[in-house]
Parts: structure tokens; C-alpha cells; sequence
């Protein structure tokens, strides 16, 4: 281990890519110097696995799940971002087309956790891609747990950690609207990172994780889109959620407009919280004309309610 060591401290990487080929002994070396004092030495280790497991085709990831991976994990709380963010590359590779273990995963929710307490968005948006493209096993009772406290957290970092994982489970049971809640966070964030990570979760929802509990609280959406749209300095934003935008309402009509009594109830409760734009904005999308005349019937005694007056305008039109 001693001759990896110099080779690594060096900086002869091709060297430790040639002589590595089918020898575990370069391999288990190169995974003891992740434990090294040196954080030279820590970086150098970490990039020349991540070369290896390029150049091994994978061959050497079962070897470093087995016998490494909570010592990689564990560099995920390291002092140095440079090797925080070697880590998240490294693990990408390791857990490639390999569906993760809850003992493992239960490790990696850790490491997640010291990112995203970090405070360092770009890092945490790469934390955030690897949790993405995880391969899930069945969750049970304990990460599931461990998934309701991220999500009950106030630190929208360490919920969003929570949300990931359960939109990527394929199953939000029962927790859709803490989800979407989490996803509200994002995109009123001002941090354009994160509303860019908050639409894509968004577009998750819409595309793998519609019911009714979800269809309710999505309407509240239109309206922060169209927000997004006129305002985000970005222009690449501002353009992802109007699409984003399109794709709802495509879906909130082709929902409701066969269940005019749900929108209906959706509409009043919109109105009982104030969103009186995004209650008329659903009856337009869903019932045009006839809609907004049996809103404007139901409104007629709060005449001085904003939907109310909006409706008589329309009306007299």
C-alpha cells in the first residue's frame, strides 16, 4: 500500500490505471487511502477510482460496495468540498445499474443529509442528480421513517432530501401534498438552481404521481408558474415553466372536465383560501362559459368578493 501511496501522492494516475488491471490488491489500496489524514491524498485516491471504474467497465464496483462503501459515504461530510464532490461522482459510478440495499441506503441518507446542511447549492444539486437516478429496492418501515423526518423538516434542503426519495420510489402514499409543499419551497426559493430542480420534480408529479389528493393541490400552482414565466430573470426559467405551465393545465383539464362537481369543490376551497385567480382560472380551463355561470350564481350573494366582481366583469363583456 506503501507503493500506491508514493504513486498516488505523485500523481501518476495512468500508471495506477495500468497496473491496476484485474489486481484487487490496487483497488482495496486505493479504498484504504480514502482514510488517509492527507486530503491531497484523499482527492488523488477518489479521482483515480473514478478513472478506474471507467476504464474497468464496472468490473470493480461490486469490490468497492463489499468493502468500501461507508468509507466513501463518510467522505460525503468531508471538510473539503473538492472531495465532497469527487465522492457524489465516485458513488454515481459505483451505483450505476445497481439497485441499492436499505442498509446502504440508510448510510448514503446520512452522507445526504451532512450535504445538504452544507449550505453549498451546487453541491447539493449533484447530490440531488445521484439521489435521482438511484435504483430503489422496496422501502421498508425504517427508511420510510427516516424519509417522513426529512420531510417534516424545516430546513427545505434537508425535506427536499425526503422528496427525492419518494418521488423516486414511485409511490407517494399519502404524502403528495407535503411533496408538492416542498416543491412550492423551491420555486419561491429565488435561487435558480433550485427552481430549476423544483420544476423538474414538478413535472415528476405530473407525469408518475396524479390522484386526487395531488390533482387538488396542483390548481394552487398556476398561478406561481405564471409568476416564474413573467418574472424569473432567467430566460431559460422563464421558458421551462411555461412549459411546464401548458403541461398542467393539459392536465388538470383533460382531470376535471369530466368531473365538473370535483372542480367545482376545488374551486370553492380555492376561494375560502384567497386564490380566487386560480380558482377562475381553473373554471376556464375546465368549463368555460357554462362553469363561470353557475360560479357567478353561487357568488351572488358575496358580491364583494374578488371572484365575484371578476365573474360580473366577464359577464358583461
Amino acid at each position: 500500500m506503501d507503493q500506491i501511496r508514493e504513486i498516488v501522492l505523485s500523481w501518476q494516475a495512468m500508471d495506477i490505471i495500468e497496473i491496476a488491471g484485474g489486481n484487487d490488491y490496487v483497488v482495496l489500496s486505493l479504498l484504504n487511502l480514502l482514510g488517509d489524514e492527507d486530503p491531497t491524498i484523499r482527492l488523488r485516491a477518489l479521482t483515480a477510482l473514478g478513472e478506474l471504474l471507467k476504464e474497468q467497465d464496472g468490473k470493480i464496483r461490486p469490490l468497492i460496495i463489499k468493502n468500501s462503501f461507508s468509507k466513501l459515504v463518510s467522505l460525503l461530510g468531508d471538510d473539503d468540498p473538492r472531495i465532497v464532490t469527487r465522492s457524489i461522482e465516485v458513488l454515481s459510478q459505483v451505483l450505476e445499474g445497481v439497485q441499492i440495499d436499505e442498509a446502504r441506503l440508510s448510510l448514503l441518507l446520512n452522507g445526504a443529509i451532512d450535504v445538504a446542511r452544507r449550505d453549498d447549492t451546487f453541491l447539493y444539486i449533484t447530490l440531488l442528480d445521484l439521489l435521482g437516478r438511484l435504483q430503489l429496492p422496496p422501502l421498508g418501515w425504517e427508511v420510510r421513517r427516516r424519509i417522513d423526518e426529512l420531510l417534516s423538516s424545516d430546513d427545505l434542503y434537508v425535506k427536499t432530501v425526503g422528496a427525492r426519495l419518494l418521488l423516486s420510489s414511485g409511490n407517494l402514499e399519502g404524502r403528495g401534498r407535503t411533496v408538492l409543499e416542498c416543491v412550492r419551497g423551491l420555486l419561491d426559493s429565488g435561487n435558480v438552481l433550485l427552481i430549476e430542480t423544483g420544476l423538474s420534480f414538478l413535472e415528476e408529479v405530473l407525469t408518475f404521481h396524479l390522484s386526487t389528493e395531488t390533482m387538488a393541490y396542483l390548481v394552487e400552482f398556476l398561478s406561481l408558474l405564471k409568476g416564474i414565466e413573467n418574472g424569473a430573470e432567467n430566460v431559460i426559467i422563464r421558458a421551462r415553466a411555461s412549459n411546464v405551465r401548458t403541461e398542467l393545465e393539459k392536465v388538470l383539464s383533460s382531470y376535471y372536465s369530466s368531473r365538473p362537481e370535483e372542480a367545482l369543490e376545488v374551486i370553492r376551497g380555492l376561494l375560502v383560501r384567497g386564490r380566487a385567480e386560480d380558482g377562475l382560472t381553473l373554471a376556464l380551463i375546465v368549463g368555460g362559459t357554462p362553469l363561470l355561470l353557475r360560479l357567478l350564481e353561487e357568488e351572488a350573494g358575496s358580491g364583494d368578493s374578488e371572484l365575484a366582481g371578476i365573474l360580473k366583469t366577464l359577464k358583461d363583456v
